[in-house]
């Protein structure tokens, strides 16, 4: 389902003094001048003992080219009420769980602005965990998607997937991989697409607390980097 860039040549060490270096220096410096630091809130960002580990972090990341995953879905998302996603799923013969309900009706579910978005589908395996003994967490697999580059599922993005994939064969589950919504009963849950063995469509919510294990072979759907 993917394939693995070249590995890269570590044979020489790029610094900041190099010439490439100075471009991703003079970079930085651009930034920080946009932003307008006043001295109080410069000294702030100096003495921060996180800042240089959350820069850090951004170099890795953004230096980064990982696997490069397929297109699974390119559509449209947002710009639907709640009311107006549950009327078309009702009118196309889909079924909306009575979770799936319930955190559409939370705070924090918004259906976000009209935009066209690639999705990937992967197996957990895919985003490089393969230890069977040593599960990897909801929080691990969030954060190996956006280490790679790539964006988590908006609020709205499950409801539109469901909307679109009428093709979905039978016995077949993916998961959004979003920043969990809480529900009324206080659980973290997800958006699952589903196809039951009896041939129906659900739109579901799952419990997906940041510290569960998933199996490798469990597929997540996530936004492509533009």
């Amino acid at each position: 389902m993917m394939s693995m860039q070249p590995a890269l040549n570590t044979s020489a060490i790029v610094t900041s003094d190099s010439p490439k270096g100075q471009q991703a220096v003079a970079l930085f410096r651009a930034q920080y001048n946009k932003v307008g630091l006043d001295d109080e809130s410069a000294q702030l960002l100096n003495e921060h003992p996180g800042f240089a580990a959350y820069l850090a972090a951004g170099i890795r990341q953004f230096s980064t080219k990982g696997p490069v995953f397929p297109v699974y879905l390119k559509i449209e998302v947002g710009g639907k009420s709640k009311e107006e996603l549950l009327a078309e799923l009702q009118s196309g013969g889909f079924f909306v769980s009575d979770w799936a309900k319930d955190i559409m009706s939370r705070p924090a579910w918004k259906p976000g602005e009209k935009e066209r978005v690639k999705f990937a589908r992967v197996k957990v395996r895919e985003l490089g965990f393969t230890d069977p003994k040593n599960l990897p967490t909801t929080a691990q697999i969030w954060a190996r998607i956006q280490e790679f580059g790539h964006a988590l599922c908006e609020p709205g993005d499950g409801p539109a997937i469901r909307r679109v994939l009428t093709d979905q064969s039978r016995d077949d589950y993916l998961w959004a991989a979003m920043e969990q919504i809480t529900d009324s009963a206080g659980g973290r849950r997800v958006f699952c697409v589903k196809r039951g063995g009896g041939g129906e469509r659900w739109l579901d919510a799952r419990w997906a607390n940041p510290s569960r294990g998933w199996d490798l072979d469990s597929e997540v759907v996530f936004r492509l980097r533009k």
